[in-house]
């Protein structure tokens, strides 16, 4: 299928609002893509305040909430150990047979994570464990500032020891005011892996009108989107 899954560095990097941006642009541009957000947690499955909520809504999908998220928990913890609480197992093929579905219905499909590559879906699988089942091409979203290089080379390694290509990252700003470091990180990295920065996005919030969201992530990551969308850089 054509897809990608967007993993993050970390929680709290920005994948909902890269992810729900970069859908919204597309359907604006005449690409029907639709999303998924297979494991949720800290909310109860499609509420206001959710990720598969946002998703929905800002990306423009019309799917079924239940379709976008095939796993929610309430408790603020690691999926895995959320659905420990609540004696739930994350069942990979249910999560497989949704994106499937997904697959008839859009020509594209944008995956979200949950946390970083490691958090824990079960006692023995992780968030990577997830994408390698889905065979899914990865985007990564770093932190802009401080601390980013450290954390996106780790995962890139790790993502490369497990053969699954990385097609992109994206660095995103949390807030107005960055640090020194946000100059020098998109060259730094550039310097030390050859996976492309498709660009930075200054500021990067839960921006709540659509408009504003897909022209903050048209200026900082459009050029790169319409390359790998509409042009030869696709993964097959």
């Amino acid at each position: 299928m054509a897809g990608l899954f967007i993993a993050g560095t970390d929680t709290g990097v920005g994948k909902t609002v890269v992810t729900a941006g970069m859908a919204a642009y597309l359907r604006q541009k005449g690409m029907d893509c639709g999303v998924m957000k297979p494991v949720e947690s800290g909310c109860l499955s499609g509420a206001k305040g959710s990720d598969t909520y946002y998703l929905k809504r800002m990306s423009g999908c019309t799917d079924d909430l239940d379709l976008i998220n095939a796993y929610a928990f309430e408790a603020p913890l690691a999926p895995g150990v959320a659905a420990q609480q609540e004696g739930i197992t994350i069942e990979f093929e249910r999560i497989a047979e949704g994106l499937r579905h997904l697959e008839l219905l859009h020509p594209w499909v944008l995956v979200e994570g949950a946390g970083g590559l490691l958090v824990p879906l079960s006692q023995d699988q992780s968030m990577v464990d997830l994408i390698a089942f889905l065979g899914l091409p990865v985007l990564l979203v770093a932190r802009l500032g401080l601390g980013t290089l450290n954390h996106t080379l780790l995962s890139l390694a790790y993502l490369e020891s497990r053969q699954i290509p990385v097609v992109g990252v994206v660095l995103n700003a949390l807030t107005q005011k960055t640090d020194l470091s946000a100059r020098f990180n998109r060259h730094t990295l550039s310097q030390w892996t050859e996976v492309p920065v498709w660009g930075s996005v200054d500021p990067i919030r839960r921006l709540k009108d659509r408009k504003t969201l897909i022209a903050t992530i048209a200026s900082g990551l459009g050029e790169a989107l319409d390359e790998y969308f509409y042009g030869n850089g696709q993964t097959t």
